[in-house]
């Protein structure tokens, strides 16, 4: 290491201490202080003396080597003549008076190396502390002394680059900060991924959060504009996604949440129309039942109650019912029609009559009313006999005994019973169709018991 104090002022240090070390092995062997004479002042102040000396001619050297040294000169050029003058005395044997003298210098020593200790430990504590708050130019500094102290310390190698690169940094840093405050956020869009990671962080990241609220701000005003430009063109679903993003961002702003409120309300009213046109199609289509589905969404739309529809719907309920009466026949056996039954299509019939204005209903009707008058019109029976049979016709009543006997029977199918006394029972089935031609059926008893 560079050594702060005056050469000449070494070069006589060093004299004094080579010669001196010299005197002492002379010294030794003119004096013995063993024995008895271990025990006089003169000896206990010679051994004293001796171990102060040895004491600082150990920590000397590593003190005179130390380059740019924490403390001031004057104190260690007041240490070394302390220690020069005890040299002198000690060497001519007054080792009494040599001991303040030794003392006084190995406590300024002593002083000087805690000194540089502490300054050692002081200036390696600082470190991180002035990474944190990106002081990289009073790190480059301190890291600097201690390095010249330390030259093979890697770890100090390590941090005065990371800290010369930071202090590298600066100008760069002061640049994005000059740029966001200009607003030039194109070129910080440039720079900023040039940046090293753990630089600065506290700076970039207030440079990161001004550049995201610009992005932000750029978003947002894209979206109000691309909002009016739908809410122009009347393109309400387009509107409501854009704006939708638009709060995303900003989602306290009163200008997007009133805009979306107009644009819901524009959507509501278009929807409310589009259902309600396709109703009419409906019902001009006779889609009864989307008639009803497109009635009860206008409905849940319709806030406001501005359409009532209750008249459309009773129209329609009663239109399908009839229609579903008029479907009950379409398997219906019509041979087994009595009474009750044509009085009830008779009636259907006759409630339904408007029905055939429909594309809908028009042929269920027409068909079951042309089943029903077929099985309404009767069809000419005749019955021939022997005048002595008797004649039932069933589902009917009794026809009588006769020879010929001609029935107006409506479609069906039915049994004539003959009886007659001392004869076995007859039963002949008839089955009468519909539109058919005149029908002739002889039954008589002729088997005996």
């Amino acid at each position: 290491m560079r050594v702060s104090q005056p050469c000449l002022w070494l070069w006589s240090f060093g004299l004094v201490t080579v010669g001196f070390l010299y005197a002492d092995d002379a010294d030794e062997e003119l004096i013995d202080c063993e024995g008895e004479a271990a025990t006089t002042q003169f000896c206990i102040d010679k051994e004293e003396a001796f171990e102060l000396r040895a004491r600082i001619e150990l920590m000397y050297p590593s003190l005179e080597e130390i380059s740019s040294p924490p403390w001031e000169e004057e104190d260690f050029l007041s240490a070394v003549t302390d220690f020069n003058k005890g040299v002198d005395l000690y060497r001519d044997e007054y080792f009494g008076d040599a001991l303040p003298k030794f003392k006084a210098a190995l406590d300024t020593f002593t002083q000087l190396e805690e000194t540089f200790q502490t300054t050692v430990k002081d200036k390696r504590a600082a470190i991180d502390g002035l990474f944190e708050n990106s002081s990289y130019e009073i790190a480059v500094t301190e890291l600097s002394s201690l390095l010249e102290w330390f030259p093979e310390d890697l770890d100090l190698v390590r941090l005065h680059g990371e800290a010369t690169q930071g202090e590298q940094l600066k100008p760069l840093v002061e640049e994005l900060q000059e740029y966001v405050n200009t607003g030039n956020f194109e070129e910080v869009e440039k720079l900023l991924p040039q940046f090293p990671d753990g630089y600065y962080e506290d700076d970039i990241s207030q440079v990161r959060v001004s550049l995201e609220a610009h992005r932000q701000d750029t978003s947002f005003n894209s979206s109000m504009t691309a909002a009016y430009e739908s809410i122009e063109a009347e393109e309400w679903f387009i509107a409501e996604q854009v704006l939708e993003s638009a709060l995303l961002i900003r989602p306290n702003s009163t200008v997007a949440q009133e805009l979306l409120e107009e644009v819901l309300e524009n959507k509501r009213l278009d929807h409310v129309d589009e259902l309600v046109q396709k109703m009419a199609d409906a019902m001009k289509t006779e889609r009864w039942e989307d008639v009803l589905v497109s009635i009860e969404e206008v409905e849940k739309l319709d806030v406001n109650e501005e359409y009532d529809f209750t008249i459309v719907v009773e129209e329609v309920d009663e239109l399908l019912a009839l229609e579903a009466e008029l479907i009950e026949y379409k398997d219906f056996d019509f041979s087994t029609l009595n009474d009750s039954k044509r009085q009830d299509i008779q009636l259907l019939l006759d409630k339904t009559a408007h029905l055939n204005e429909f594309d809908r209903t028009q042929p269920i009707r027409q068909y079951l009313e042309d089943t029903f008058t077929q099985y309404s019109t009767p069809v000419q029976v005749t019955i021939r006999s022997d005048n002595r049979t008797k004649l039932r016709i069933r589902p009917g009543k009794e026809i009588g005994s006769f020879r010929s006997k001609t029935l107006e029977v409506l479609p069906g199918t039915y049994e004539i019973v003959g009886t007659r006394r001392g004869f076995k029972q007859v039963t002949q089935k008839l089955e009468v169709k519909p539109d058919s031609e005149p029908i002739e059926i002889k039954v008589e008893c002729r088997a005996r018991f």
